[in-house]
């Protein structure tokens, strides 16, 4: 950090987690709308069991807004059909190795969120680590960055309305950019970490070449940016997982290569991998970089 004077904004945690909060809200309607039951089932149980476990590792009973930031946004990664047990194990598994056996709260290396879907992955690949999910009325269908020989276009409307099988965030993108804008409009996040986010996912989707199952069973991927924005994690990473402060790097050009790590390694895995989305994955990788690019983006001076 540069020597003072400096100048404090006034803003604190508890105002800033309730501002993502709001954010959310927009998502996480819609998710209930579309997903029915079931989707409300599976907020209220990781809103519930973020909320118990940061309790107990606090000792105390109170109000938790990061617990809930973070269940929130996991549970918005999961499959619409996704159990409610599944979403309190991924909500315990946030709070707990994510914010506090990883790091301590405020020192967390990993996005809390995205280590849970990657750990969940691991637990049960059948359910997250698949191009195939359950639509609400329990059709299984392919998701719509499916490169699999029976995959199917879905027009841009059809991503943009929800209309798909995907996760809960994907059942309303337009509420998740709306949300976005919001914390952009009030400051309360980077506005440059998304904007650069998703301009390296758009100049990949148009300038990479097709990998073999692209090429050959899903040729409506390749050279089309709208679609990689609008569907997958992109938005909900862009918005709401880079822009943690805790897990990004410290300078303003640091935080600006890590958007763009992230955004090539998003694409690279959705051009040359069989896994349809890689944007929680992507988060990850990018987190595991941020000690390099602190090294190299803060200044010396600051160091010492």
């Amino acid at each position: 950090m540069s020597p003072g004077p400096l100048v404090h904004s006034g803003r604190t945690t508890r105002v800033l987690m309730a501002q993502v909060l709001i954010a959310l809200a927009p998502a996480l309607i819609a998710a209930v709308v579309r997903g029915g039951v079931t989707a409300a089932a599976s907020l209220a149980a990781a809103l519930s069991v973020a909320w118990g476990v940061q309790c107990f590792f606090l000792r105390r009973a109170a109000f938790h807004e990061s617990a809930l930031v973070t269940a929130a946004i996991f549970a918005l990664t999961l499959p619409a059909t996704a159990p409610w047990w599944l979403s309190a194990l991924g909500a315990a598994i946030a709070v707990s190795l994510g914010k506090h056996l990883g790091g301590g709260a405020g020192n967390s290396l990993f996005n809390s969120a995205a280590l849970a879907r990657a750990v969940l992955m691991g637990l049960a690949p059948g359910l997250l680590f698949a191009p195939r999910w359950p639509a609400a009325d329990g059709i299984t269908a392919a998701s719509p960055l499916a490169k699999e020989v029976d995959s199917v276009a879905t027009p841009l409307l059809d991503l943009l309305l929800g209309q798909h099988p995907g996760s809960l965030a994907e059942a309303a993108p337009l509420a998740v950019l709306a949300g976005g804008l919001f914390l952009v409009a009030v400051r309360a996040i980077e506005g440059r970490v998304p904007l650069v986010y998703f301009a390296t996912v758009s100049l990949f989707a148009l300038f990479l070449p097709a990998g073999d199952r692209i090429a050959g069973h899903a040729p409506w991927l390749a050279h089309n940016a709208l679609l990689h924005i609008a569907s997958g994690g992109v938005l909900l990473t862009g918005f709401f997982m880079l822009t943690d402060p805790v897990t990004a790097p410290f300078t303003p050009r640091g935080r600006m290569l890590f958007a763009a790590l992230a955004g090539a390694a998003t694409m690279l895995a959705r051009f040359y991998t069989p896994y349809p989305d890689a944007a929680v994955l992507a988060v990850l990788l990018a987190n595991a970089c941020v000690p390099a690019i602190d090294a190299r983006t803060i200044p010396r001076e600051a160091l010492s």
